[in-house]
Formats: structure tokens, C-alpha cells, sequence
């Protein structure tokens, strides 16, 4: 899939329908990269949520048998990263998540494809994957950049946020909206171009769209291609003010307060 298959203007929001790999090297360079890439998830083990989780149940998870294949994924870190390196600026930074299993291996991609490293992030999700080994309620984002370091938009800002997750679609790899919203907040003003090169349902680009922010997406599946073009219609619909956000309790990263 060389080409671009579609192309979507909404508001201040391009999407694209295609191969990253392709499809990336053709955009404006971003200010800043946000992206939940597509990995396989580590089989076996067991698929139910933690007792008493709400967020979990049903969805995606009560069908999940462990055999690691979620998302169609033909893609390895290494070119993950080249590409979120291609789609940024000679200055700027890139949050990648990954979990566990996968972590240290993106980190190994990411140096050697010329990123530098900042922070290991942790996103608290409360409801908890069950597990021999200690139930799985987190999952990690690396903290990169390029050209100098920057001190980021909100500097009380820590580590971990604790955002219970909550899907608004049938995506079976997607992250809340508030988790993304908290690293363009702190790396990107409004006005300035975010890109997520492996879109999904587009949770970056209402992210984006909520902090006043350019968004360009990318998006090889045209099942999701749809969901995240209805998704930022209605988010552009609806913009969520930066005042908000930047209250002095949620910009320390504890988004939201203990309990499910």
C-alpha cells in the first residue's frame, strides 16, 4: 500500500488513509509525534479484567484469547520509529507507548534512529489485565526528542497519571483521550502541528483538536480510518478550552481522582 488511498480535510485536521511508511515522508515535518504504534501483545497468560474493574469488561477483552494478534501489525520498531523520526521536525519531541514486554526494545529503535531520551512516562489505566506474575494495570510511553531539549509546557507535570480507562470505540488497542491530551499539552502550543503516523480510532487527533493544536493523521486501516474521521467531526464540533485542562490538579499529571 504505496499510496495515498484517502484524504480527509476537517477543520484544522488532515487525515490520511495509507502506509505510514509511504504516506509519512510526504506530510509538512510536525512539531511534535504522539503515537500508540501497533505491536503484538504477548500470548498467553490470562485475558480477564480484574475483579470488580469496569472499564475492562466486555469490549474487545471478553473475546481477546491471548494469542497476541489485536491489531493487523506488519510492522517492526526499527521502521516505527524511522518513521515517527521522519515525521518531526529537526526540533521537537515524540511520546511512544508500548508496554511491558515491548518496551525495551522501542527504546533500543528510537536511540538508534537518532532519538535521544527524556523520560520514561507510566499511565496508570486502575483496571488491571489479571496475571500470575502481578496483575498488569500499567502501560509506558518513552519520552523523546530531537535537536535541543525543551523544557516541556507544563512543568509540574509527573511520571505517572492515573486515567481509568474507558473506550469510546471498538478499537482493541485504544487510550483515553486525557492521556494523550496531557503529552501535546506539554510539548506543543496551540497553533502547532502534532502528528500520529498509526492513527487507529484517532484518539490523538481529538487530543489535538481539544488543546488548539494542527493534527495530521495516519491511518492503514480504513475500518478505523472512518471511526476516527466521525471521531474528530464531532471533537471539532466541541472544543475543550486549554484552561481547563491546565488546572493546577490535573497539570500535575493525577488526572482524575481514586476510584474506578
Amino acid at each position: 500500500m504505496g499510496a495515498i488511498l484517502d484524504q480527509v480535510q476537517l477543520g484544522t485536521a488532515t487525515l490520511y488513509l495509507g502506509d505510514a511508511r509511504h504516506v509519512v515522508p510526504k506530510l509538512p515535518k510536525a512539531t511534535l509525534v504522539v503515537s500508540d504504534p501497533p505491536y503484538r501483545l504477548t500470548s498467553g497468560g490470562a485475558a480477564r479484567p480484574s475483579a470488580g474493574s469496569k472499564a475492562m469488561t466486555g469490549g474487545w477483552m471478553a473475546g481477546y484469547d491471548n494469542r497476541g494478534a489485536v491489531v493487523a501489525c506488519d510492522i517492526g520498531w526499527q521502521e516505527i520509529a524511522a518513521v515517527c523520526r521522519d515525521g518531526l521536525a529537526a526540533t521537537g519531541d515524540c511520546y511512544l507507548m508500548a508496554n511491558d514486554k515491548n518496551l525495551f526494545e522501542a527504546h533500543r529503535a528510537a536511540l538508534a534512529s537518532g532519538f535521544r531520551f527524556h523520560n520514561l512516562l507510566v499511565w496508570h489505566k486502575v483496571c488491571a489485565t489479571a496475571n500470575r506474575w502481578f496483575m498488569k494495570d500499567c502501560e509506558f510511553t518513552l519520552y523523546l526528542y530531537r535537536g535541543p531539549a525543551r523544557t516541556i509546557l507544563t512543568p509540574g507535570a509527573k511520571q505517572m497519571s492515573r486515567v481509568p480507562q474507558h473506550d469510546e470505540t471498538s478499537h482493541p488497542t485504544e487510550k483515553p483521550v486525557l492521556e494523550m491530551e496531557r503529552y501535546i499539552r506539554a510539548s506543543a502550543k496551540p497553533g502547532e502541528l502534532v502528528l500520529d503516523p498509526f492513527m487507529g480510532s484517532g484518539t490523538t487527533g481529538v487530543a489535538a483538536v481539544r488543546a488548539g493544536c494542527r493534527f495530521i493523521g495516519v491511518e492503514i486501516d480504513r475500518r478505523w480510518f472512518d471511526i476516527a474521521c466521525a471521531r474528530l467531526e464531532r471533537a471539532l464540533m466541541t472544543p475543550r478550552t486549554r484552561k481547563l485542562f491546565d488546572d493546577p490538579y490535573t497539570a500535575q499529571g493525577d488526572l482524575l481522582p481514586a476510584g474506578d
